[in-house]
């Protein structure tokens, strides 16, 4: 099911997972800065260390909590990668 709110701006991930590209790229940004993200109980995440968000990623992230949340709990199979 996708996870967008505009069709035109999409990603597609491995497995047809597919997200909104201004979500996984705030997501990669806020990274980048030295942020890690910890998925919780309850579908929430929590980002470590949160002095390093702006204000613009804070609002962001509410708006977009969700879909971020939807990006952060993905994972690919990978396990033709393992096989001999």
């Amino acid at each position: 099911m996708p996870v967008c709110s505009d069709p035109t701006n999409v990603v597609m991930f491995r497995g047809g997972f597919v997200a909104d590209w201004t979500v996984v790229v705030r997501l990669l940004e806020i990274e980048r800065r030295g942020c890690s993200f910890r998925l919780e109980p309850g579908g929430r995440f929590r980002v470590q260390p949160p002095d390093l968000l702006t204000n613009d990623d804070k609002i962001f992230l509410r708006a977009r909590q969700n879909e971020a949340r939807q990006v952060l709990e993905y994972q690919a199979d990978d396990s033709h990668l393992f096989k001999a």
